[in-house]
């Protein structure tokens, strides 16, 4: 795919936090959480370390210096860092089949993420968690949000004691550096594997339930009673989401034996990678079934046509969907890596699975 030269400049707008002391690391954060790369996370995080030591230990001024001299040093390393991984995250991207959005969307996602910078207000940085937790509806983040907040509130109210407001404001300055780690992580969720899929993708599933639903609105105006359930205990309205059920359940074992016997024949037992591999599918195997059923529920429970039913019909199919592309796309590299047995190769393949597991993880808490 051919990328514009506004897509490259905005794609590393990143590096320029890398500049900024104290918060050098959070561009890692932010790129690997959003791309699935650990290791970038990790970096990200190393970088903060310092930060956060030199000023816990401001006391004692001795080794608050000593930190903030490392500190300053892995700012540079962290700029030089910023350059080498941005370089080969644009390659990546080059290669990749990822959709651009335009400049609208773009502009939207930012307007979306402003909530973030509340996380870097000091006292206040729970807020933003605690609002887009509402805004979702999620309620562990509004939980979250609060967590983070409450030890400046005692330290405030502990004023008069010493030890009880030093201990309070310490581990309120330490959940602060939190808050702000997992806001952007919350902002910046990795995307799902099947976007980036040339063959069947969620989105032409999309496609084909919309088009579903476009025939059952008209079918629902000219006949009514062709919504009512029927002897087989599906509403005829909801025929083809039991069709596709039935494919994908057909077709998910197939596509689960053909990934087992790869990740076997390219680690082969007893080797921890091909037990933790193996963990990865198993996990999907479970969150598949567990949507494939509840699809299965709302179709024998349903008796008459919904359009709220249906939208939750069409999100099981695309979150189905998502789950078997996942494991296309893990063969596919399972294979071009059986007969490239380096460390490159070895990477690859377990930063697909990382990958892949986040977002069957996403998948389980999507209910």
């Amino acid at each position: 795919m051919t990328r514009t030269i506004f897509s490259k400049i905005t794609s590393s707008l990143w590096v320029l936090i890398s500049f900024i002391p104290l918060f050098n690391g959070l561009g890692f954060v932010y790129v690997g959480n959003k791309y699935g790369n650990t290791n970038w996370f990790v970096e990200g995080l190393l970088y903060e370390v310092p930060w956060l030591l030199g000023m816990m230990t401001m006391p004692n001024l001795g080794l608050a210096t000593l930190f903030f001299t490392i500190a300053g040093l892995a700012s540079w390393v962290s700029i030089i860092r910023s350059i080498m991984v941005d370089f080969t995250l644009q390659k990546q991207l080059d290669q990749s089949n990822i959709i651009d959005k335009s400049f609208e969307e773009k502009v939207n996602d930012v307007i979306d993420s402003l909530w973030v910078l509340i996380s870097f207000i000091p006292i206040l940085n729970g807020v933003g968690l605690a609002y887009k937790g509402k805004t979702i509806p999620k309620k562990s983040l509004i939980t979250e949000g609060v967590v983070y907040t409450l030890p400046w509130v005692l330290g405030f109210i502990a004023w008069g004691v010493q030890p009880v407001r030093s201990i309070a404001f310490d581990l309120a300055f330490v959940l602060y550096f939190v808050s702000i780690v997992r806001s952007i992580m919350v902002a910046s969720e990795p995307k799902p594997l099947y976007e980036n899929r040339e063959q069947i993708s969620a989105k032409e599933a999309d496609f084909k339930v919309k088009s579903q639903t476009k025939e059952n609105k008209e079918a629902k105006q000219k006949d009514k009673s062709a919504y009512v359930k029927t002897e087989d205990g599906v509403v005829p309205a909801f025929q083809f989401y039991k069709k596709q059920f039935k494919e994908l359940e057909e077709l998910y074992p197939k596509k689960e034996k053909s990934t087992l016997e790869l990740i076997e024949k390219r680690f082969a037992p007893p080797q921890l990678t091909y037990s933790r591999f193996k963990r990865v599918v198993d996990d999907s195997h479970e969150t598949f079934y567990s949507q494939l059923n509840a699809g299965y529920s709302l179709l024998e429970l349903s008796t008459e046509y919904s359009t709220k039913i249906e939208d939750e019909l069409k999100n099981k199919l695309l979150l189905l969907n998502s789950i078997i592309n996942g494991l296309d796309k893990l063969s596919e590299e399972l294979v071009l890596n059986i007969s490239q047995v380096d460390t490159e190769s070895d990477d690859d393949i377990d930063h697909l699975f990382d990958e892949f597991k986040r977002a069957t993880r996403s998948v389980s808490a999507y209910e």
